[in-house]
């Protein structure tokens, strides 16, 4: 009886350890799009006059393609790997003013957690690049300060730790 007991009380801790399991090798399948404007897109790489404001107007999971949906949290993002705003709160904007940023290349990034309908919880990781072009300058496409915008998706990274 003593043998049976002792079975009863060593089961349950059995099924603790039988339960864990590496959660972390089905992370979501994603990618990031940036709705932005104030700048205008070529090659890839976004052009803003010096002292116009590049707006990221949404920042966007998208699932791919046979996936279930995404969403975002806890975004932070990053000018030339500088922490600079950090939101919650969708559609996840920020303003970047150019005035006081050197004429020439820069890049923005993004970090943010990515939650996935029947997915670990993962993290995205994503830049792009962009020029700050002299003010005097005409941007492609536009006039001086011209509106632009769009939408890039930069290549994202997933991983199972936010750093």
């Amino acid at each position: 009886m003593k043998k049976f007991l002792y079975l009863l009380l060593v089961l349950p801790l059995l099924g603790v350890f039988t339960s864990c399991d590496d959660d972390n090798k089905d992370l979501p399948n994603v990618s990031l799009a940036i709705d932005y404007s104030g700048g205008t897109e070529e090659n890839g790489v976004v052009n803003v006059v010096q002292g116009n404001t590049l707006e990221i107007n949404a920042l966007k999971a998208i699932p791919a393609e046979g996936t279930k949906e995404a969403t975002l949290t806890n975004v932070v993002y990053f000018l030339d790997g500088v922490p600079v705003g950090r939101t919650d709160i969708m559609p996840f904007a920020i303003n970047i003013n150019t005035t006081e940023l050197e004429v020439g290349e820069h890049y923005l990034g993004v970090q943010a957690t990515v939650l996935q309908v029947g997915k670990s919880v993962g993290f995205a990781v994503a830049r792009f690049k962009f020029n700050v072009l002299p003010n005097d300058t005409q941007e492609p496409g536009g006039d001086q300060g011209g509106e632009g915008g769009g939408t890039l998706t930069p290549d994202t990274q997933i991983t199972d730790q936010g750093k």
